[in-house]
């Protein structure tokens, strides 16, 4: 049974993440790959992708990627509806996953301003290997200069490798506190 109770903004995002890990769904990879309402993958037409994405039940993402070009970025986007970060402390993820090879993930808070977004990245890199290890990872909302305390929209960005790959994203969850 999926609990549908959203205390916060993380927790409506993090019911968002269980019904993606409760549900099955595969496909080709391509530059935009929405998965739900607020979850998609993006991917830079440049790669010239190939490969395939599956979601099966129990897990949120696995992905087999084979970029056929060189190109700048591939990532996994997270709707985070929160605007306004001025009653948080910090605000900040946990990612638990494996690659048959080792693997690094960059994760942002993207924050749309008048000009685009601004990217405020997480001080530590994501470490996938061959055993199922997890990752934590928080930003102080309050010293963080690409971090806008209001912001019209955000986003939970992971930056994936954009060379050929194969990794499973288990379980994510977003806090904050």
């Amino acid at each position: 049974m999926t609990n549908s109770i959203a205390l916060g903004p993380d927790g409506q995002v993090n019911h968002t993440l269980s019904v993606l890990r409760n549900e099955s769904r595969k496909g080709a990879l391509a530059k935009h790959v929405p998965l739900l309402p607020g979850v998609d993958l993006h991917i830079d037409p440049a790669l010239r992708i190939a490969g395939r994405y599956s979601s099966p039940k129990g897990r949120l993402l696995e992905i087999d990627a084979r970029p056929t070009r060189e190109g700048n970025w591939a990532a996994f986007h997270v709707a985070l509806p929160v605007r306004d970060l001025r009653t948080y402390g910090a605000l900040g993820f946990v990612l638990r996953g494996t690659a048959p090879d080792m693997q690094v993930i960059r994760a942002c808070v993207r924050s749309g301003i008048k000009d685009g977004f601004a990217d405020c990245f997480f001080d530590k890199h994501v470490l996938l290997r061959s055993e199922e290890s997890s990752h934590v990872d928080a930003l102080s909302v309050q010293d963080r200069p690409n971090l806008p305390d209001i912001s019209d929209w955000r986003e939970l960005v992971l930056f994936l490798p954009t060379r050929a790959f194969r990794a499973s994203l288990i379980d994510l969850r977003v806090f904050l506190v």
